[in-house]
């Protein structure tokens, strides 16, 4: 029997590539989709501690004090940390203003300086590590993180994670309550490119991370990064206690899903 040529097959040019879409097409971008994969990102106390971030500003909140009230700035800045590991988180410079006999006018001062400052902050080595193993396996990966969006775009910029992930969005920008309102977990899903069976949230609160990425059917991880009571029906389906072995996690995840459906 003479062997077939394709070259000089009886089949019109278009009909054969007609064939072949047809055939194949749809599997190829099955196949394609379930290749992708992404990560939807928390900020604070996900990748990096906020604390730095809080006493950062305390820094310069102290700095402030000094100039405009003669407040030595050492002195300041450790009673403002003190006042933090007391008990008297949130409350902070009313306490400044108690201690130094500051008019109480300058709780509101003190607050725009704490967040307009620009952050001294630097992202853990591990985090690095585990951004770059992520994205060489493939990965999109998108930041979603509640606060003011000018005060996270600066934490933003001061740990240089921009460059290391696809998008960065401000939740409280997409939608006034930011997470866990759906809108912002359905823009991170829409930046990505991809199906909630696809992607994996990672975060340390319970509710605005988890339980808002749950109710899309979003695989989750938490970082056990802070001290939040979980309630077992609010826990994530991994619970990780450093983000080293968040790439290992995230592929578990994403490979029970793909069994699931199979």
């Amino acid at each position: 029997m003479a062997a077939l040529n394709f070259s000089q097959t009886s089949l019109p040019a278009a009909g054969w590539g007609s064939v072949v879409t047809g055939r194949f097409a749809s599997t190829v971008d099955r196949a394609r989709q379930q290749r992708r994969r992404g990560i939807i990102f928390d900020l604070d106390d996900t990748l990096y501690p906020r604390e730095r971030y809080i006493r950062s500003g305390f820094a310069a909140v102290a700095k402030y004090l000094e100039r405009r009230w003669g407040v030595p700035a050492g002195g300041a800045f450790s009673a403002l940390s003190k006042a933090l590991s007391a008990g008297q988180a949130g409350r902070e410079f009313q306490v400044m203003c108690e201690k130094y006999e500051l008019p109480r006018e300058e709780v509101t001062s003190m607050i725009g300086v704490f967040r307009a400052h620009k952050p001294n902050l630097w992202l853990p080595y591990e985090t690095g590590q585990a951004l770059r193993r992520l994205r060489a396996d493939g990965w999109r990966m998108v930041i979603l993180t509640n606060g003011l969006p000018s005060v996270q775009a600066a934490k933003i910029d001061a740990l240089a994670l921009a460059p290391m992930v696809d998008h960065v969005i401000y939740a409280e920008a997409v939608t006034k309550k930011g997470k866990p309102e759906p809108e912002a977990f359905l823009a991170a899903l829409d930046r990505l490119g991809l199906t909630a069976d696809r992607c994996v949230a990672v975060g340390d609160d319970p509710i605005c991370d988890i339980k808002g990425a749950r109710a899309l059917n979003l695989r989750t991880i938490r970082m056990a990064n802070s001290e939040f009571r979980v309630r077992d029906f609010d826990e994530a389906d991994v619970v990780l206690a450093t983000i080293e072995h968040l790439p290992r996690a995230a592929s578990s995840l994403l490979e029970m899903v793909t069994l699931d459906a199979a």
